[in-house]
């Protein structure tokens, strides 16, 4: 894998994250606290997945992608995350 096809992968990841956060807060949002607590724990766990087992080793081979907020030096455009699925502003 080249560097840019590297970037392209991690960006696609990363927005998979903030997809699954979105559907997380909507679900805070519109459901029961039963349903919440259960949802919480399933997207927390598919968030980790995305998270740790396909970008971490990306980060590990291409360390100047990995995100600032994660301790990186990569800069990540938030326009990446648009349009929003939920925004709960």
């Amino acid at each position: 894998m080249t560097r840019d096809e590297a970037e392209k992968l991690s960006l696609a990841l990363l927005k998979t994250v903030g997809l699954l956060d979105e559907t997380a807060a909507y679900v805070k949002d519109h459901d029961d606290k039963a349903n919440w607590d259960k949802y919480r724990h399933a997207v927390g766990r598919a968030m980790a997945t995305v998270s740790l087992d396909l970008a971490e080793p990306i980060w590990v081979r291409f360390p100047e992608l990995r995100p600032v907020q994660l301790g990186g030096s990569y800069e990540v455009d938030p326009g990446i995350y648009q349009p929003l699925f939920y925004d709960p502003e």
